[in-house]
């Protein structure tokens, strides 16, 4: 029995008139917010995991190079709200915006043409585990106190209520010092209980809870099922093509109609085996009510008993394990996988790294090295049918160390079997910087604050900046991709351009332990560790620092060019009364600084681009769009402006020659290639200036310039990375 229960952000094919190119799903765990309560159920029938099967399934039949699955997850905090006597889900809401965004078809923003003419390309997931709306239930997080609590607290208030008394009436020295103590342990008891309820009515822990107990394992379920509902639907397709024929001899129906009766009335009887022993007509009309639900519900009840009959009349699958072997091998030989690519935001970010550690084969000889060396390459493969492709980490409620420690944690072992890792962060987001950082305080085991921070305050600034007098910075460009003229060099790293804010610094601190070598020895307050990474695990990732990142925003009923992330007339680095105002603007909902990138409208698309199409892709698309469409107004330099004339031209010739290739780039033509290559050289520098426009300051994976600009084999550069540099550097 599955845990989560399937619904379609639209119940046909059309979004107001117009068709799916991408088919969007809404998947929600079914756990309670407390235990207590009972299950959350459907108030309707609904589609179930077989539709996203199908959506797959259809899409890998169709589509020769990439067929993707893109999952979605929230953070913390986003429960369902009361609003008046209706419940709003804005989690949702927010997924069905997007899914209009991904087909091109959207009332609030301008869509995403890019992705929605990748028709039978990819399926989009927007998965709810159960999180909970700060402040929790006032009168059940008091009602549900422990005795002992409970007594603490009123031992508490009468403690402080006998010193205040005996304050006032005993007027002695020792009675007074008897007093004060008194109130001051009263003052303790009550304060320790009521800073227990805050913490439970700000609900952080609880959400973590739910996260890893629900929302991780209720995912895990439903990939495995949609894993084994794939290999069941290749066993299938010989039985259901022969009832089909079977049935369009005498009927004449749409054939794609027929095929979706076919598949339902047989996932409806499969599991009765009193309908598949004997015929029992009168206990499948029973069924009918489910059956014709969305655009089944025009056929006739005669349509459905005769599909009924042929099932029973042809020849089932066995499910043997020949025939599983035989379905498997469609995804490895004859097809390739279908990628699954995650967006994960905030604490999203962790149930999406434990979901991929469950997941994943711990066994496999590639995932265990060397113990001296870590030179661990995991494989992607996940399942019987499913491949791991991107990774977008936005605003992950995660800890720094992830990134910068030699030790193994949970990120490391997820991140190397992603294809690709994206980042974005902001050195505003006072979600994480305060809620965060706070609530894991006496939970996260380290002795200095600062190891605290969460990589979704992490910035992004020019190498070496610390030690440039103030005009050496300012000459120097501090935005758009800031290792563009480093990027071809292999044995390049990012740390060195990694940074966090602490407010008791004057500057920024950096990740890299070379830059840090003297903080690390002699102050508690150093970012770096003092263990080098041997594996340079963050070179897998491309950073956007979005913190000064500008666009044309709605912001008190004016559409204007301004900050998204911050305030208008602030600048990173951000000091204490710059947060204070900050948290003022985010508190009145002037600024969203935990997930404006699902606003801004650049941010947005490098967001949902990258998902869908890649860092490849995104290049790609973005070639042969002018800047105004972005809403930029500055014209682009000479050199640029002519280098991207030039490639329009050649574009308008020979589009074919600019699409991208279906195939990996190591495997095409050398002049092909070359023409590859220099196409997305010149889209790199394109993408950096956008990004100088919208002043994002980008640090680009090496790896992906070595994979998606050069064009060379990802399993070798990711060797060169992860093993090469390893043995030569231990």
């Amino acid at each position: 029995m599955m845990d989560v229960w399937v619904d379609d952000f639209w119940k046909d094919q059309m979004i107001d008139g117009q068709p799916q190119r991408v088919h969007s799903f809404f998947v929600q765990s079914t756990a309670p917010t407390n235990i207590e309560d009972s299950e959350r159920k459907p108030d309707r029938i609904l589609p179930t995991i077989s539709d996203v099967v199908e959506s797959l399934y259809h899409n890998s039949q169709t589509n020769e190079s990439y067929t993707g699955l893109v999952i979605q997850i929230h953070g913390y905090n986003t429960g369902v709200k009361k609003v008046g006597n209706e419940e709003k889900d804005y989690t949702r809401e927010g997924w069905a915006e997007i899914c209009r965004y991904i087909n091109n078809i959207n009332a609030k923003d301008k869509g995403d043409l890019a992705i929605s003419e990748k028709q039978n390309s990819f399926v989009f997931l927007g998965f709810r585990w159960p999180s909970e709306r700060v402040p929790s239930d006032l009168y059940t997080s008091a009602t549900s106190l422990p005795i002992i609590l409970k007594i603490l607290f009123r031992s508490g208030l009468v403690f402080t209520a006998i010193g205040l008394v005996l304050l006032l009436v005993l007027s002695s020295t020792s009675a007074h010092i008897l007093s004060i103590l008194l109130v001051i342990t009263g003052v303790a008891l009550s304060t320790l209980v009521a800073s227990l309820f805050i913490l439970r009515s700000i609900v952080y822990f609880r959400d973590a809870y739910r996260a890893t107990n629900f929302g991780v394992t209720d995912l895990v379920e439903f990939i495995r099922q949609l894993d084994l509902g794939l290999v069941k639907r290749r066993i299938n397709e010989p039985f259901f093509q022969a009832v089909i024929q079977d049935i369009s001899q005498s009927v004449e129906i749409d054939p794609d109609l027929l095929a979706k009766a076919v598949r339902k009335t047989w996932e409806s009887i499969e599991n009765e085996r009193d309908l598949l022993d004997d015929r029992n007509d009168e206990k499948f009309c029973l069924l009918l009510p489910r059956l014709k639900q969305g655009d089944l519900v025009k056929l006739e009840d005669t349509l459905f008993l005769q599909i009924y009959t042929s099932l029973l009349q042809a020849k089932k699958p066995t499910y043997s394990a020949e025939e599983f072997q035989a379905a498997a091998n469609y995804w490895n030989k004859d097809k390739p996988r279908i990628r699954l690519s995650f967006i994960a935001h905030s604490m999203g970010a962790f149930v999406t790294s434990q979901v991929i550690r469950i997941l994943s084969d711990v066994f496999d000889p590639r995932a265990i090295g060397d113990r001296e060396s870590l030179e661990k390459l995991p494989p992607s493969n996940v399942g019987r049918v499913f491949r791991l492709g991107r990774l977008i980490l936005v605003s992950p409620d995660i800890p720094l160390i992830t990134i910068t420690s030699g030790r193994t944690n949970f990120l490391r072992s997820a991140l190397r079997r992603f294809e690709e890792a994206y980042l974005f962060s902001n050195e505003g987001d006072l979600a994480l910087r305060l809620a965060s950082t706070a609530a894991n305080y006496f939970s996260f085991p380290a002795k200095t604050r600062t190891q605290g921070y969460r990589l979704g305050n992490l910035s992004v600034s020019p190498k070496n900046s610390t030690t440039l007098k103030s005009k050496e910075l300012a000459s120097s460009s501090t935005y758009g991709i800031l290792n563009l003229q480093e990027l071809p060099d292999p044995d390049s790293h990012l740390l060195p351009y990694l940074e966090v804010n602490v407010l008791s610094k004057d500057r920024n601190q950096r990740l890299d332990p070379d830059s840090q070598w003297e903080e690390i020895q002699d102050s508690a307050e150093a970012v770096a560790t003092v263990q080098k990474d041997k594996e340079a695990i963050a070179d897998l990732f491309t950073f956007f620092d979005c913190t000064e990142y500008k666009d044309w925003m709605n912001f008190d009923g004016k559409r204007k060019e301004s900050y998204v992330l911050i305030l208008d007339n602030q600048k990173s680095p951000l000091k204490l009364r710059g947060y204070i105002r900050l948290f003022i603007a985010y508190v009145c909902g002037k600024r969203d600084v935990h997930g404006g990138y699902f606003k801004g409208p650049f941010t947005k698309l490098l967001i949902y681009r990258l998902a869908f199409l890649g860092f490849s892709g995104l290049l790609d698309s973005l070639i042969l769009t002018p800047p105004e469409d972005f809403g930029i107004k500055e014209p682009l330099p000479d050199d640029l402006s002519d280098e991207i004339n030039r490639l329009r031209e050649m574009a308008q010739t020979n589009s074919t020659s600019f699409e991208t290739p279906s195939i990996p780039p190591y495997l095409l033509p050398s002049e092909q290639l070359d023409r590859l290559q220099e196409k997305r050289r010149i889209a790199l520098s394109y993408l950096s200036w956008l990004c100088v426009q919208r002043q994002i300051q980008v640090a680009v994976s090496p790896e992906r310039y070595q994979v998606d600009i050069k064009g060379l084999n990802r399993g070798e550069i990711r060797k060169v990375m992860l093993v090469e540099k390893v043995r030569s550097e231990g």
